[in-house]
């Protein structure tokens, strides 16, 4: 089998949730354009977007070409290195070279470079109109007809999931016990739901029990360091991933960053305020207070609240001397349902290998939001037969609509037709 064109690094771990995020990827950028990966640090923006991009490859003859932009200050010269070009090239140069072309673009880890990047995306954008870009940053380019894909923590069970996976792969003989759930369920809570501090916290069960792991996480950023061998530094320590983005901070961001770490909970604006006293002009609260939840550092809550993740608060703690004391953790999403332990060979719902090869190509082109005539003009059949082929679909996989089969198709390990 002929390997399709591009750089897409092989993925040598398991992916655990996000079924709706990929799906709502796969429908966003069915058609092209621009679309932005955004969130905090370690929420997993570059496993989602290479995930998604990995399920878009069969959509585009010429590849899928990765950039990782965190070393460098040229994106341009990094994108046209991956692309084989033979040399530095300017954004409308690149643009030009891919002007016949049909190819996504990742540019991976862009929050540093937002000018930069956004030049380049729009050059392609308008100069090779073949070309579709998803780019991954901690805050939106702010470009005309771009989309949004904002991931936030997990929910409980894809949170409990993944670190009974990545400490099985520490330890074979970790086991989700019934009495170790609770404990896991409590530590992915401490942790935010933040799937590399749920990462680094799981390879430490090779030495530790979920027990001690958890009293353990009384120092987090000390205990979430050097477990990981990750080519980046932000993929192998907690506090790296954080501190890079106080560093993209101006003076003003961070001075309301620590006061506001002082808050053990979500905060509207008027707690800021308060919360600020004398020490932060008021009436900039407000706009400060908004490019730090644009920058992915405080998360918008319902009814106007804002709330700070937990490494976020300690690390914003730190320049004012006061001792970080943790909050009452939040609970994550689905809080209540812990999963059951993992059965060797048991899988939530059939694989694709129980569709036929029909089923699965209508499965897919649900993904992109098609309609069932307008699937039935893709495939050149009959409609009748289009709505048969979708309740099967339905009925094989014991899903319930058509949002379902495209998150299935999302998370699922099949190999797409080509």
């Amino acid at each position: 089998m002929a390997r399709r064109p591009g750089n897409l690094p092989v993925d040598l771990s398991s992916f655990v949730g996000r079924a709706e995020e990929l799906a709502k990827g796969l429908a966003r950028l069915a058609k092209g354009g621009l679309m932005t990966v955004t969130g905090p640090a370690g929420v997993g923006k570059s496993r989602t977007a290479l995930r998604l991009a990995a399920r878009l490859g069969r959509r585009f003859g010429d590849g899928v070409w990765r950039a990782e932009l965190s070393g460098t200050a040229d994106p341009a010269a990094a994108l046209a290195e991956a692309l084989g070009l033979g040399g530095p090239a300017s954004a409308p140069e690149i643009a030009a070279a891919l002007r016949a072309r049909r190819l996504l673009v990742v540019l991976d880890t862009c929050e540093h470079l937002l000018g930069e990047v956004s030049e380049l995306a729009g050059a392609l954008l308008r100069g090779a109109p073949g070309v579709a870009v998803m780019v991954t940053g901690r805050r939106r380019l702010g470009l005309p007809g771009e989309r949004v894909l904002e991931l936030r923590p997990l929910p409980l069970t894809a949170a409990v999931r993944l670190f009974e996976d990545r400490a099985m792969a520490a330890d074979p003989g970790f086991a989700l016990t019934p009495a170790a759930g609770p404990v896991v369920a409590e530590i992915c809570a401490r942790l935010d739901g933040l799937p590399l501090a749920i990462e680094l916290a799981a390879a430490r069960a090779r030495s530790l029990s979920a027990r001690d792991l958890l009293e353990g996480l009384r120092d987090r950023l000390s205990l979430l360091t050097g477990v990981s061998r990750a080519a980046l530094p932000r993929h192998r320590d907690l506090r790296a991933a954080v501190e890079w983005s106080r560093a993209l901070c101006d003076d003003e961001q961070r001075r309301l960053w620590t006061l506001l770490s002082a808050l053990p909970g979500p905060f509207d604006l008027e707690d800021a305020r308060r919360a600020c006293g004398a020490g932060f002009a008021a009436e900039r609260v407000a706009p400060v207070l908004t490019e730090l939840a644009e920058g992915s550092i405080v998360l918008r809550e319902p009814e106007g609240r804002h709330r700070m993740l937990e490494a976020y608060r300690e690390v914003g703690l730190e320049p004012s001397g006061e001792r970080w004391r943790p909050a009452v953790p939040q609970p994550l999403r689905g809080e209540g349902r812990i999963p059951r332990p993992r059965q060797a060979g048991r899988m939530a719902r059939p694989v694709g290998g129980a569709l036929s090869v029909r089923e699965l190509q209508v499965a897919e082109l649900i993904t992109e939001g098609l309609s069932n005539p307008e699937i039935a003009v893709r495939l050149d059949i009959a409609k009748r037969t289009v709505d048969a082929h979708v309740r099967n679909i339905l009925t094989k996989g014991g899903l319930a609509s058509r949002t379902q089969v495209a998150a299935w198709v999302a998370e699922s390990d099949y190999q797409p037709s080509k």
